[in-house]
Parts: structure tokens; sequence; C-alpha cells
């Protein structure tokens, strides 16, 4: 059984990667896929941001669904309809129909994240489950880098269309490996209140909402840095992939971030991923050299992949027993903010881009402030009562 659950454990990371590496693998092809359909490139951007809104809507449909349904039967009929509407993107033929093949990709896909987040919590301890939550997290954070990559690498290669050829056969395989491997959890005892019941409650605890706030804005500023420094450097194929690569090394530091949580706590961490985001986004005002950007942007990396933990285990505690429902907000919130970066990205330079982008994470490191109080205030009432 141990080695099932550690073969679990890489097949649920792995699964994440290129599942969310479909969030990011029309942003270095846009122009690619507008010449090949005769489409304006604006309408490839809007597929690409009504993909994110349906993955997110599916994170919310599949999260409550695996409670009924089963994890792994969740996960492995959401990778096989994954592989099939995949398979459809490649095949498409003008507006509508990519239109249509990405919400539906992104629908399939959504399956994934809540049904996988759920199962780490029903099979594993706590500490293994905080590393898996770690090490899928990371594979979400990787894949916004090795998504473009891919797409860019084969594109130049081949034909845009065996993106999405490769990413459907890479699906096919992962549900039949999901099939062979995935263990059967129990599944959760039935409550009297409903899920909108409960994520309206959650919705209305003050410090979870500040959680959702800067949730929202991490993977948007994510997507928009990396959409407005292909537009900075006009395409430049070399270029981006060199960034797009260094950039990768950035991630490696969510793999430290419980580390880092139990040795200077989960405020003094975020605090910290707040510092170092905003000290990259001024820097990159400044210096627009291709080894400047190349060296800010592992540390913009950086930034996010100390968040995006740090504010996973913040929700997870502050959930309670109903961590695996505020968890799924949480994906929910963080893939809406995905969902509209790139047609906001579309309507400003780059200097206004990163004037945003430090706006945001000034509100950030505000609401964090608040929510220290906010946890602090919460600590003093547990020491009371008890």
């Amino acid at each position: 059984m141990e080695i099932r659950l550690k073969l679990t454990a890489v097949l649920l990371t792995i699964t994440g990667i290129f599942v969310a590496s479909n969030i990011y693998t029309l942003i270095p092809i846009y122009e690619n896929v507008s010449k090949s359909l005769h489409i304006h490139e604006s309408h490839v951007v809007l597929a690409g941001s009504l993909f994110s809104l349906f993955y997110a809507i599916g994170l919310l449909y599949f999260g409550p669904a695996s409670d009924r349904f089963g994890r792994r039967n969740v996960i492995i009929v959401g990778m096989i309809a994954a592989t099939c509407s995949t398979l459809m993107v490649g095949l498409v033929d003008g507006t509508f129909s990519l239109y249509f093949a990405r919400c539906l990709q992104g629908l399939t896909l959504g399956s994934f994240a809540p049904a996988a987040f759920a199962l780490a919590f029903d099979l594993y301890s706590e500490r293994k489950r905080t590393l898996l939550l770690v090490f899928i997290n990371t594979g979400f954070l990787v894949a916004g880098i090795l998504g473009q990559l891919l797409s860019s690498t084969i594109t130049t290669l081949f034909t845009w269309n065996m993106v999405y050829y490769f990413f459907a056969s890479c699906y096919f395989v992962l549900s039949v490996l999901s099939v062979l491997i995935l263990p059967t959890s129990k599944l959760p005892l039935r409550e009297n209140r409903s899920v909108v019941s409960i994520m309206t409650s959650l919705l209305m605890n003050k410090s979870i909402i500040k959680c959702y706030g800067i949730t929202f804005t991490l993977l948007f500023s994510f997507v928009s840095l990396y959409d407005a420094i292909g537009r900075f450097l006009n395409g430049a194929s070399e270029q981006l992939f060199s960034l797009r690569a260094v950039g990768l090394t950035g991630a490696i530091l969510s793999l430290f971030t419980g580390k880092m949580i139990e040795k200077f706590g989960v405020e003094r961490t975020m605090f910290t991923g707040f510092i170092i985001g905003i000290s990259s986004l001024i820097s990159m005002s400044i210096f627009h050299s291709l080894f400047a950007l190349m060296l800010l942007s592992i540390l913009f990396v950086a930034s996010i992949s100390l968040l995006i933990p740090t504010i996973i285990t913040l929700i997870g505690t502050l959930g309670g027993v109903h961590r695996a429902k505020a968890l799924t907000l949480y994906s929910f919130v963080l893939l809406a903010g995905a969902s509209i970066a790139s047609p906001v990205v579309l309507l400003l330079n780059f200097q206004l881009v990163l004037l945003l982008l430090v706006g945001l994470f000034v509100i950030n490191f505000i609401l964090g402030t608040f929510l220290t109080q906010d946890l602090i205030q919460e600590k003093k009432q547990v020491k009371m009562n008890a």
C-alpha cells in the first residue's frame, strides 16, 4: 500500500503539471493560431480566457461531485473527457469551433484539481499531505512556463495543432495510469447543509475573504507578466524561450515553503513573497535588457512560488473541517484571475502592466497586514475560550 501511495503522489503531481499547462499553451502561439484560422489575434486571446473561465467553473462543480461519485472516478472520467476535448482543439477550423473546444477543454480539465486535493486529504497523513499539496501546486506553477515552452517548441517544429494532439496523447496515457494506480478513498459523510450554504459561510469569513483577494492576483500577475514580456520582446522566439526556461528555476523555492513556514511563520513567509514580488516588478520597469528580465523573472516566479503554498496553508487552516471546499473556492478564484489576465494585458503597454502589478502587490501587502491582525485576534480569542 505504501508503494501505491508513493506512485499516486507522483502521478498526481505529473498530471497536475500537464493539466495546468493548457492554461498557458495559447500565450506564445496567438499569432500562429490567428494566421492559421484567418481570425483576429484578439479572438485567440479570448479563447484562452474562456478556457480559464470554464476551467474555474469546472473546479466549482467537480469538487462537490467528487464527494458524491468518488475522487478516483472523477479524475479518471475527467482525464478521458479531457483527451477528447483536447483533440477537438487541434481540429478546429474557425472562431466558434475554437471557442467551443477551448471551453469544453477547460471544463473537463477542471475535474482534476479539486478531486486531487480531496484525495490527498483522504489518503495521506498531515505531514505527507502538506508535502504532496506543495508538489502539486509547484507543478501548477512549473506548468505556467513549461506549457509555454512545449507549445512554442512544438509549433516551431511542426504546427500549432500538434500542440493539442500531443497533450491529448498525454492525457490518454495519464487516464490509463490513473485506472491502474489510483486507490479508492472513502466517500465523506453526507451533510445536512448544502454545498452552497457551506461555501457561503466560508465567504462570510473575513480572514478567508482576504486570502481570496490575494489569491485572485497571483496567477493574474503571473500570466500578465509573461504575456506582456512576450509582446515587449516582439515575438523574438529564442529570447522568449530562454527567458521562460530560466524563469522555471524560481519555482523551486515553493519546495522549501513548508520549511520556511515552520521556521519563520506563515505571516513572515507571506510578506517575504510580497516584498520579492514588488522589488522584482519595480526593477523590471527600470532595467529592460534580456539579462535583467531573465534574472528578475526568476525573482518574480520565486515570489509567486512562496505565496501560493503560503495562501493554501492559510486557507486550509482557516477552512477547518470544510477545508476541501475552501480549497475548491481557492482554485476557482485563482483561475478566475488567470482568465482575465490576457484581455487586460492586450489593452496595456509593458510599463503600464508593470505599474498595475506593482499596485496589486502593494494592495496584497495591505491585505496581508489586516489578515495578520485578524489571525492575532483569533489566536487571542482561542486562548480566552480555552
